[in-house]
């Protein structure tokens, strides 16, 4: 049952003074119950109302905006949870109790990408709970805590901005310019499409990151069990066929998206993924997976990858998109149509250390393929991240043509 708030209490709620809730009833944004009460959805009204005044729109505005029906702050409380009731702590408070350096507390606080808290701002209980596990988790070490709060507060902020913006651009303005039915209906079927969107983001991520959690459990246990093998001097039995895997990336494609903007991004994804996969199945391989500016490569035979990816890369340049790659060959674990194990992982450093144009493998895909027709110069023997020993790299020369 949702709760019942006196003016008092919602000022306190919303960290707000009396007076402006009273001058957003006047104007229609807050419109409270028998005996004055309020519910606590009007905290997210208040707290949308005060952005809007933040942002250098006036009361007048706003009320001028509500009476023509161009918007409202009705639906508002649909869209998101009923805001949990105050802890009675600071941030600067619990952090204290959680024995982690105040300052420490409001730079994770920052890193998760929210504002930054007034000092006398009380914290929710929801919020309390969660940032109270979280250092529980992962302790009251400053830089892991904050590497910690940058890796999950930055794809939520990028997953939410990103959602909000593509709503606006396909269903929002094209239902508000659009003159075949009345603007109250309108707003109705966006305010709907709203409340849709924004219950089915968190649950897409919920899902999404148990799908990949899982995974990069499996794969961290997997690099670990090879390891450990490795020390010992066991190793894992040697594949009838040599499987591959390739990793495929654009060059310089932070600094063209920074340049062009996140429009060019999301074609040059698109093209990459579709070249990628039709490369792919013409050489009897398969798309792993897209990995933002590239894609992950599997193929049952090390000359199809070979094959694959320098035709790849040649269409790639054509098009105007300069690419690099990595490929290696070796024992694979497969996992629900993943890869995991060393050979995926050294694929993947393999291509961290190629540039524009080149395509990079190791030793063994280089002896592998060496009688079908592909020409290897040796370009490097290098140390590796995660990797135990050096590692020999060969570069293949974009022109050669596999036989088989």
């Amino acid at each position: 049952m949702p709760r019942a708030l006196s003016l008092e209490q919602l000022a306190e709620e919303s960290d707000s003074e009396p007076e402006l809730l009273r001058r957003l009833v006047g104007i229609g944004v807050l419109r409270p119950g028998s005996h004055g009460r309020f519910i606590a959805g009007d905290i997210i009204r208040v707290e949308a109302a005060r952005s809007f005044l933040d942002a250098g729109l006036s009361f007048d505005d706003i009320a001028a905006a509500l009476d023509s029906g161009l918007f409202t702050f009705e639906f508002l409380d649909r869209f998101h949870p009923e805001p949990a009731p105050r802890s009675g702590h600071t941030l600067a408070q619990l952090a204290a109790l959680l024995g982690v350096e105040g300052d420490v507390m409001t730079s994770v606080y920052l890193a998760m990408g929210l504002p930054d808290p007034t000092p006398d701002h009380l914290l929710r209980t929801d919020e309390e709970a969660i940032l109270a596990d979280f250092v529980a988790t992962w302790g009251v070490e400053p830089e892991t805590l904050l590497r910690a709060a940058r890796l999950i507060g930055e794809p939520a902020r990028v997953v939410s901005e990103g959602w909000a913006r593509l709503f606006v651009e396909k269903i929002s303005e094209p239902l508000t310019a659009s003159a075949d039915r009345p603007m109250d209906d309108r707003i109705a079927v966006i305010a709907l499409t709203t409340e849709k969107a924004t219950r089915l983001a968190p649950e897409m991520l919920h899902w999404l990151l148990q799908r990949h959690m899982r995974q990069a459990i499996d794969q961290v246990n997997i690099e670990g069990f090879e390891q450990t093998m490795a020390e010992h001097g066991l190793s894992l039995p040697s594949p009838t066929r040599l499987p591959a895997i390739a990793f495929v990336d654009v060059s310089g494609y932070t600094s063209m998206t920074e340049r062009e903007g996140d429009d060019l991004a999301v074609r040059t994804s698109e093209m990459v993924r579709l070249e990628a996969l039709a490369s792919a199945r013409a050489n009897r391989g398969s798309l792993v997976k897209i990995l933002g500016d590239g894609v992950m490569l599997h193929f049952d035979d090390v000359t199809d990858a070979l094959t694959a990816v320098l035709g790849l890369i040649g269409t790639l340049g054509t098009q105007g998109l300069p690419a690099h790659a990595g490929i290696h060959a070796g024992a694979l674990i497969e996992r629900d149509g993943d890869y995991f194990g060393r050979t995926v992982n050294l694929a993947s450093r393999v291509a961290g250390q190629a540039g524009p144009g080149q395509v990079l493998v190791t030793s063994e895909v280089a002896r592998a393929t060496e009688q079908s027709g592909f020409s290897f110069e040796q370009a490097a023997t290098v140390a590796l991240k995660g990797i135990a020993g050096e590692v020999d790299l060969f570069r293949v020369s974009i022109d050669a043509q596999g036989e088989g």
